[in-house]
């Protein structure tokens, strides 16, 4: 791959949107989707407040409902600047990834390679983290309250969540690295200091998951690279992220949700 200080950044490419320095609305379209997410997030206490739960179920539905709201209005009213930069187009190639993507996700974490490769190395049980997921089933009444929850969590982790956190990852973050003009950077033409920012990335946002992290992520780093095209990141992110939800539904696995 070649040397990103020696590539003409500055040719427009499928992807790019055009040449154009980088403006306080390009750096904002990218980052504050996700940065709302992990606002609000913050900000709204769900710790339990009685003994046996294990979140306050109505400060945790609020903060799905916040979240989805507040990021889907920011991705709405930068949309221009986003359609911009990444012209809606995809191909079979998202889909195709987001299903293999899924299904070494799951098979990772169901094999628990990651607690296995701490323990080969000789490292204490307790280096991972834990999490703790939440039971919709247990903790929301059956009818309206459930469904309306696995409406918006599905919402918030199939389509609000691959959308902004391609925005800063593929979108700022691994571009950045690469070229300071970085939005007419192509994504195709993102090279190695990116790519390996983007695995990083990975790792260290689910570190409890970090091969399947590592895997993931680089896959879709691949998709990146082969088509160029941001939409099919998404498309893959959100297809991986809707199995998951569903495997986790099925199985129990909470702390994968």
């Amino acid at each position: 791959m070649s040397d990103p200080v020696q590539r003409p950044v500055h040719e427009p490419s499928q992807g790019s949107g055009g040449p154009a320095a980088a403006t306080w609305q390009s750096k904002a379209a990218m980052i504050v989707p996700l940065l709302m997410f992990f606002v609000l997030a913050a900000a709204i206490d769900t710790s339990p407040v009685r003994d046996g739960e294990t979140v306050n179920a109505q400060a945790y539905l609020i903060s799905v409902i916040a979240r989805v709201v507040a990021m889907s209005a920011m991705m709405l009213w930068f949309g221009k600047e986003i359609v911009r930069q990444f012209p809606l187009a995809i191909d079979r190639w998202g889909w195709i990834v987001g299903i293999v993507g899924a299904a070494i996700w799951i098979g990772v974490c169901s094999l628990d390679l990651e607690r296995q490769l701490i323990e080969a190395v000789g490292l204490p049980d307790d280096w991972l983290p834990q999490r703790e997921g939440v039971n919709p089933f247990a903790t929301y009444q059956p009818g309206f309250e459930l469904m309306g929850f696995l409406m918006v969590r599905f919402t918030l982790l199939a389509v609000c969540v691959p959308i902004a956190e391609e925005l800063f990852l593929r979108g700022f973050v691994m571009r950045a690295f690469e070229a300071e003009n970085w939005p007419a950077l192509p994504l195709h033409e993102i090279g190695r200091n990116g790519l390996i920012v983007g695995t990083v990335y990975g790792i260290a946002t689910h570190p409890a998951e970090f091969i399947a992290a590592a895997l993931w992520f680089s896959l879709v780093s691949w998709l990146m690279v082969k088509t160029g095209k941001f939409w099919n990141c998404v498309i893959a992110h959100g297809v991986t992220n809707l199995i998951l939800g569903i495997y986790v539904c099925l199985t129990g696995t909470w702390h994968l949700w």
